[in-house]
Formats: C-alpha cells, sequence, structure tokens
C-alpha cells in the first residue's frame, strides 16, 4: 500500500459509453473488525474500485497492524494507505480528497458494507447525467439485531426555516433532487470538487457533526444537482464511537461540548445557502421552537415531563452553540467570540451532565 502524494486527474466523460475510474474513500479510526468487513465488501462488487483509499491516524496502531498484514491484492483490491497527524473526520476526508485521482470519489464511512451493484448503479448515474455532481444512496442501519427498515418519503430537504429533514438512511422510491447528503453513503462528480474541503470550521475532534452535510452544499453551490437514490445501498453496523453522540437522541447529556458543537454546525453548514430572510427566519425557529436535538423553548417545554431540568439544560446548551455560530460568522456584529456566554445555567460545565 503506497502513501505518496498524488494531484487528482479531473477528467469528464463525454458520455454515456465512457469508462469512469472509481475511487473510494473510507476514513477509519481505532474500528480494523469494521474496516476489514468494509474492504470485504468493496472485494465484492461487481464492478471494482479503481482505486480504494484508505485514511488512518498515525497513532492508530491497531489500525495499522490490520492493513499491514490484510492482504488487498488477493481479494482484488487497489487500496492505498494514507497517514495523517491531525484528529477528526474533517482533516481525514481532507487527505483523502487531495490524495483522490478518480473521476468519481465515493465517501463512506467505516462501518458500512456496500451491496454488490453498488459501484454499478452509481456509475450508471453519473453516465446519464452530466449535470449530477453528487449522489446518496440509503444507508440501511443495523442495530446489533436486526435492520431498521422503516420508510420515510422525504430525504435531505433543508426547509425554508432551515430545519433540516435528513432520512437518508429510511428513504424509499424513486431517484429524487435532494438539498444535501449524509457522509455514510454519498458519491461526488470530482470535476465538482475542484477548489471544495471540507469545512475545517466545523467543532468536533471526532466525527465533527454535519460535515458531510456542509460540503453536499458546497457542492451544490456550485451549480450541480444532488440527487439521492435509494437502491445505491450501503448496510450501516453502527459501530461504538470513540466520543459520545448526544445529539442523535433525546436523553440527558454527558458532554455538554459536543452537544454544543453539534449546534454550532448546523448553523455553519447551511448558513450561506440561506438568504437574508431565511436566515431571520432560521434564527427565530431555533429558539423559538427547534428540534428533538437542537431544541428552542417550545422542545424544551415539550420535554421538561420527562427530563426535568435537564430538558432546559439542553436547551441551554444548544443555544450557546447557534450564537457562537452567529457570532463567527459576524451577524451579531464582529467575527469574534464573547468571553461570556449568552445562556447560562448553574452547574453547567463542558464536561458535566444534566442532573
Amino acid at each position: 500500500m503506497g502513501e505518496e502524494p498524488l494531484t487528482p486527474e479531473f477528467t469528464l466523460p463525454p458520455g454515456p459509453e465512457a469508462h469512469f475510474a472509481v475511487g473510494v474513500l473510507v476514513a477509519t479510526s481505532r474500528r480494523p473488525r469494521d474496516l476489514e468487513r468494509c474492504l470485504r465488501a468493496l472485494a465484492r462488487q461487481e464492478r471494482p474500485a479503481d482505486d480504494v483509499l484508505v485514511v488512518v491516524r498515525d497513532i492508530d496502531d491497531a489500525t495499522h497492524r490490520f492493513l499491514d498484514k490484510f492482504d488487498a491484492v488477493e481479494l482484488g483490491l487497489s487500496v492505498r494507505k494514507i497517514t495523517v497527524a491531525a484528529p477528526g473526520v474533517v482533516a481525514a476526508r481532507n487527505a483523502g480528497l487531495a490524495a483522490c485521482r478518480t473521476d468519481i470519489l465515493a465517501i463512506i464511512d467505516d462501518d458500512t458494507a456496500p451491496h454488490p451493484d453498488w459501484i454499478v448503479r452509481v456509475i450508471d448515474h453519473f453516465a446519464r447525467d452530466q449535470t449530477l455532481g453528487g449522489l446518496g444512496g440509503r444507508d440501511r442501519c443495523h442495530d446489533g439485531e436486526r435492520f431498521d427498515d422503516r420508510q420515510e418519503p422525504v430525504v435531505g430537504r433543508i426547509r425554508w426555516h432551515g430545519r433540516l429533514v435528513g432520512n437518508h438512511h429510511l428513504g424509499f422510491g424513486s431517484v429524487r433532487d435532494v438539498d444535501y447528503l449524509k457522509g455514510a453513503n454519498m458519491t461526488f462528480r470530482t470535476v465538482a470538487l475542484v477548489g471544495k474541503r471540507f469545512d475545517e470550521r466545523l467543532r468536533g475532534d471526532g466525527a465533527g457533526p454535519h460535515e458531510d452535510m456542509a460540503f453536499s452544499i458546497a457542492v451544490r453551490r456550485g451549480g450541480w444537482r444532488l440527487a439521492y437514490d435509494p437502491m445505491v445501498l450501503v448496510d450501516h453496523y453502527a459501530a461504538k464511537r470513540d466520543e459520545p453522540r448526544h445529539y442523535v437522541s433525546v436523553g440527558r447529556i454527558g458532554n455538554t461540548t459536543e452537544f454544543s458543537n453539534h449546534a454550532f454546525n448546523i448553523v455553519v453548514a447551511v448558513w450561506e445557502d440561506l438568504s437574508a430572510p431565511r436566515r431571520m427566519a432560521f434564527v427565530i425557529w431555533y429558539l423559538l421552537i427547534g428540534t428533538r436535538t437542537c431544541p428552542g423553548v417550545a422542545q424544551a417545554l415539550r420535554f421538561t415531563p420527562k427530563l426535568g431540568r435537564g430538558s432546559w439544560m439542553r436547551f441551554v446548551i444548544a443555544q450557546r452553540g447557534l450564537f457562537a455560530a452567529y457570532r463567527m460568522l459576524g451577524m451579531l456584529g464582529g467575527g469574534a467570540e464573547r468571553s461570556a456566554p449568552m445562556f447560562s445555567m448553574p452547574g453547567a460545565t463542558d464536561s458535566e451532565g444534566a442532573r
């Protein structure tokens, strides 16, 4: 497995019959068993990838040992190991972008297993539509016992007031345009990625919440279409993460910094996509209403019977993150954050859980 720096070679195929070189980017962290399942699924593709980029931290000894022993050639895989010193998925995926040399770049999580026809379906979409910049598919989630086979019709939408509707793991039906993609299963035409990077303003040392949304929105703002096809399938075996992810469900918070980062990153991801009236609506809606995982006043009231004071702790922490992003983006005057938080509650610290 080589680690040589490579300059991207971007080519736009002239028609459906043209050959596409397909790369797959997998950022991994201390999960060699998940990574092995992912690589073996890639080896079973009806049409193999031309280049598999595995990005791994320099201090991740377990993954390095696995990759040194893994016989990719025997499985028919072309694998390159890219080593990074900086933590976080943003740094890892940017390292993968810098090493890309294919016409199409698929980005998946290390705890996914693409279905055998995954690459064939991806190529078909990009060959048929020259305006397509990014393609997403369903990541069929497994909870350790069974797959989540619920279905939702609306996928990857940003409402007028900024509310996010994801559901990429539950989508069904026909191919449709979307506003953003999910990082567990998203693919791009590499000419659409020229000048693009995963946003380094996003907060979070580990997962970097909403980095995929921010990146795919940036591609769309460059004039390219984003589409979602639920038949472009990967199985997603949710792996245990190094950092808590309290923002994916409603409950008491053990790490307030990560929860605040989640709210901060929502703003950074969507802000440039919103007009001035939509930005004002965004601020008001997230303050007065919000969502289950980024609560405003209404959501805090809704979950008070269940969480008590903890519901209002969640409100305070989320609003801190939102307003920190507003200040950074200059909406509240000046680009620097104030030293004192706009919202405070007794006993709220960066590591203390809501009691």
